[in-house]
């Protein structure tokens, strides 16, 4: 049976009318797709400063704020006296006795302060119920790995020609073929920062009678190998590691991996849908030192309308570099380098005016836990202290 030229060319576009439908139809569901999830993943990170510094927790840029630092594995160590109770001591003071560094001494103990407050203690001069020594150790480790010479075996076809009486031909064969490359050496450098915490009762140290062994109620010991070679920047983790044990003992790991984020906060935080009702500020935040309060609205940030800027700016650009660079509430809101002044136009819940405020953002650095590979192990908190 013969089909006619015209019948094909009928059968040939109704075909291709089909394709193109199913193919526009595809592309649609996938846009959809795409775009809700994009939607969502973006809505629900970047809201606060700490769904920013998740999003780049993978960042190396350092012209990018937040800068992610690479992941810090702290190992903790706590010995408490079973006789005594923790929570009935509520003041300290200091015993400087290093005598190889006294000034950085001077400065953990600053650092340490500032953690002990916020745990609740006061310090005191006058007697206090808890004197504080510390000892601390940094040392640099160096590891070589000498050059190595990685050999790679393939198997190549080749043509083989051959006779078969008057004619030619031929057949492939599978021959081994051995390459070599060498790979250079290079050195690995770690540093290794130690604290030890005691605890010591004041009124058992000034009674006058003479001590076996020092009176401590509390010792605690944090250590840390990785990537940071100033002990001051991992120190104030390793306090509020060591503090998340006292006066009781937490459930946590002795082992706990932690990124922090260099950053510069205002404090402030909006709902996933509008970026320009405040639904957040942070205690004792810039923000919060500014009067700002939740249900106040951004107007204008350094001159440029608010808006709703990220919900529309996120879909008509390609790259997330790109949008962040441009983004106003970004650069200058919800993080910033902590060196330059943001100046917000925002108009008050309460009384409907509008006020200007000239902020600096705070430069900080916000620590989050991870696993081992540096990936958050919580999404919603701010800081393991």
């Amino acid at each position: 049976m013969s089909i006619s030229r015209e019948t094909k060319t009928q059968n040939n576009s109704w075909c291709m009318a089909n394709f193109l439908l199913f193919t526009c139809l595809a592309l649609s569901l996938a846009g959809c797709v795409t775009q809700s999830s994009l939607r969502t993943a973006f809505t629900s990170q970047l809201t606060t400063e700490i769904g920013i510094m998740i999003e780049l927790q993978y960042a190396t840029d350092t012209t990018i704020f937040p800068m992610a630092l690479p992941a810090e594995e702290i190992n903790i160590r706590v010995y408490r006296d079973v006789d005594e109770s923790l929570a009935a001591y509520e003041t300290f003071d200091f015993d400087y006795t290093s005598k190889t560094n006294p000034l950085l001494e001077k400065e953990l103990f600053r650092q340490l302060e500032k953690v002990l407050q916020a745990h609740g203690l006061t310090r005191v001069k006058k007697n206090p119920q808890i004197v504080i020594s510390m000892d601390f150790f940094v040392g640099k480790k160096e590891q070589y790995t000498p050059p190595q010479t990685v050999t790679n075996t393939e198997m190549k076809y080749v043509w083989n020609t051959a006779m078969w009486g008057w004619n030619v031909g031929g057949y492939t064969s599978a021959v081994p073929v051995t390459s070599s490359t060498t790979q250079p050496g290079y050195t690995t450098t770690s540093y290794y920062s130690n604290i030890r915490l005691n605890f010591l009762n004041h009124a058992k140290l000034a009674g006058g009678e003479k001590l076996e062994t020092p009176p401590l109620i509390w010792l605690g010991e944090a250590d840390n190998e990785g990537a940071e070679p100033d002990i001051r920047r991992i120190a104030p983790v390793m306090f509020g590691e060591l503090m998340g044990e006292f006066p009781d003992q937490s459930a946590k790991a002795p082992r706990r991996y932690v990124r922090c984020f260099r950053y510069g906060g205002l404090g402030i935080g909006f709902a996933p849908l509008d970026w320009r009702t405040i639904s957040y500020v942070a205690p004792s935040s810039v923000a919060a030192e500014h009067g700002i309060k939740p249900g106040d609205v951004l107007v204008s940030i350094n001159g440029e309308s608010a808006g709703n800027w990220p919900s529309y700016q996120y879909w008509v650009t390609s790259s997330p570099w790109h949008y962040r660079s441009k983004d106003p509430y970004f650069q200058h809101v919800l993080s910033n380098r902590g060196d330059l002044d943001v100046e917000l136009v925002i108009q008050s819940a309460e009384t409907g005016k509008s006020a200007t405020f000239r902020m600096r953002p705070r430069s900080e650095d916000r620590c989050l836990y991870v696993d081992q590979y540096g990936i958050p192990l919580q999404k919603t908190t701010g800081s393991p202290r």
